[in-house]
């Protein structure tokens, strides 16, 4: 008879324990879509300590990435790669986007490290205004990873980009070759944005020392997006109908500037830009004023991070700057590069 009742109270006591965690709860954070991810990399700087002193595994990682906005081509194309790598390693990747608006990005990396992310890649919206929160991660242990875009103010684990300052130079030599050294020349840019004012700088460096070319105007929001620099452009053009060139800082900026030329009937004006989006490689081999832009490969920019990333979380050390190669883009090669989007695109 006692054994009954003991055994009796011992399964309503179980019971008991099932119901209050299934209704008191709390219900475990939404997360974005997720992906299955895979890691490896160069090295040298940064070097995280596992939990137990050993290497960690990739099953049960899990890695955020937030991007600012991910329409564009150029972010649709680094989160294929982000995944691909992610799915190589068989990792769990949360994707966030923030639409363009800085609080929200804010949130969706506070949201991130809530989830236990390991790392963090981040494509900021405004260089200076996730500072905090990108500090606030590191301090917690979880590696930031900023990826084409780096954040101000903030010791980052490793940032995975393109030469910036290399592009801008780039830039400028081929506006040289291609007026012969004489020639006036407009910049539409945008320095809040850490990528966009290296490339500014290294394109006035190479300016400023050629005598014979002479940069007449300069807007520093046009490269916001191609409605502003079509406005930006606009204006300039009125200003300085003889000009021989717009030099645009990113695609928006130049494919802006493309748009005011053609309305103003300037079809022998040279227009340059950045990055192997459809837009602009379609316009290259067009035979439009926009003539050429230097190449970035977004995808091998996600790619490369997962795995960086990885590396990381597993006790290797990482490079504080990861290289991604660039190229120039001109109607000789641009056939290459719309295979090599197609490529990027199919194995999706």
């Amino acid at each position: 008879m006692k054994k009954s009742i003991i055994v009796t109270l011992v399964c309503l006591m179980v019971i008991s324990a099932m119901l209050l965690t299934a209704c008191g709860a709390p219900a475990a954070p939404a997360e974005s879509p997720a992906t299955e991810t895979s890691a490896s990399s160069e090295g040298s700087a940064s070097k995280a300590p596992t939990e137990s002193g050993g290497t960690a595994s990739a099953e049960g990682i899990k890695i955020g990435f937030s991007f600012g906005q991910s329409v564009h081509p150029f972010f649709v194309a680094m989160q294929q790669g982000a995944e691909a790598a992610a799915k190589e390693a068989g990792v769990q990747l949360v994707v966030t986007t923030a639409d363009y608006e800085v609080e929200t990005q804010v949130s969706d990396v506070e949201n991130l490290m809530q989830q236990g992310v390991k790392a963090i890649m981040v494509n900021p919206i405004d260089s200076a205004a996730l500072s905090n929160v990108c500090n606030e991660a590191l301090e917690k242990g979880i590696g930031i990873f900023p990826v084409d875009i780096n954040v101000d103010n903030c010791e980052v684990t490793a940032f995975v980009s393109s030469d910036n300052k290399e592009i801008g130079k780039m830039e400028a030599e081929y506006i040289i070759e291609q007026l012969g050294g004489e020639g006036t020349v407009a910049w539409l840019g945008n320095p809040s944005i850490t990528s966009l004012r290296d490339r500014q700088e290294g394109f006035f460096e190479v300016m400023d020392a050629q005598e014979g070319i002479k940069v007449v105007a300069t807007n520093e929001t046009a490269a916001i997006e191609r409605t502003k620099a079509l406005e930006a452009a606009e204006t300039i053009l009125q200003a300085n109908p003889d000009l021989d060139c717009i030099a645009g800082s990113n695609e928006s900026s130049a494919l802006g500037a493309l748009s005011a030329a053609q309305a103003a009937g300037k079809t022998d004006i040279l227009i340059t830009g950045v990055d192997a989006t459809e837009d602009n490689l379609n316009a290259i081999k067009s035979g439009t004023p926009f003539s050429m832009a230097v190449a970035q490969d977004p995808y091998q920019m996600g790619y490369q991070a997962v795995q960086n990333a990885l590396k990381w979380i597993n006790g290797e050390e990482v490079e504080e700057f990861i290289s991604v190669p660039i190229g120039l883009i001109t109607i000789d090669n641009v056939d290459e590069y719309i295979e090599r989007e197609a490529q990027y695109a199919a194995a999706e």
